[in-house]
């Protein structure tokens, strides 16, 4: 389904389908794009480990680099000259490591000094990672995450990259719920928003927790005989 497929849903449904327009077509777009975007938050973000939002420019002597604001979450991430797993750490745990160098234990908070990347510290500042230690030479680090959407939905004949097909009408349900709140209306219903609100947030957990199936190979257990 596109979005102009789901757009003929909706005004199907709100019995919004004759001109003039109660909700207008722009109106409609930034409902279903919002509904994407919290479909995909609610349910722990899109895996991408190709996207340009996978890939961060290491540069010498830069300490810190900006992260996509896509992501979500990182899983792995590898320095793409040899493949190193690169340690993720989150920014609370930093004055809890520490790591040996000639014999000595350093703060991983002082590593100051140039040398070979070997911890990417998140949780510092939004929007940025911290390399430790300070990059002695350029390099990029490649990422496995689960982030948002990387484009917005704003007209026809546009795809919900990341959302399986199944769910694309279950759009809907946040889409009424915007749609039932707008002021200007005297479609203005706040229980039918409010129930609608939580028809979604229930479908999210469900698919949530469906998706965490998927994730997971099947485990083949092996009895012993009596």
């Amino acid at each position: 389904m596109r979005s102009d497929d789901l757009l003929r849903l909706f005004r199907d449904d709100v019995q919004d389908h004759v001109a003039p327009y109660f909700w207008s077509d722009e109106e409609a777009y930034q409902y279903m794009n919002d509904a994407y975007f919290m479909f995909v938050r609610l349910t722990g973000g899109i895996p991408d480990a190709t996207s340009a939002a996978c890939s961060i420019p290491i540069v010498t002597g830069e300490r810190d680099a900006a992260l996509s604001p896509a992501v979500m979450r990182i899983r792995e991430a590898y320095l793409e000259s040899n493949d190193y797993e690169l340690h993720i750490i989150n920014a609370q745990d930093m004055d809890r490591l520490s790591a040996e160098d000639y014999g000595v234990l350093r703060r991983l908070n002082n590593f100051t000094d140039p040398g070979p990347v070997q911890f990417m510290i998140i949780g510092l500042e939004d929007g940025l990672v911290r390399w430790i230690n300070v990059p002695e030479a350029d390099d990029t680090a490649r990422l496995v995450i689960e982030r948002l959407p990387l484009a917005r939905i704003t007209g026809a004949d546009q795809d919900f990259e990341g959302v399986r097909e199944e769910h694309h009408f279950h759009l809907l349900k946040w889409m009424r719920h915007l749609a039932y709140r707008k002021q200007d209306t005297d479609r203005f219903d706040l229980i039918k928003s409010d129930q609608e609100a939580a028809d979604f947030f229930a479908y999210c957990e469900q698919a949530r927790r469906e998706k965490g199936v998927r994730k997971h190979k099947v485990r083949v257990v092996s009895y012993g005989g009596l």
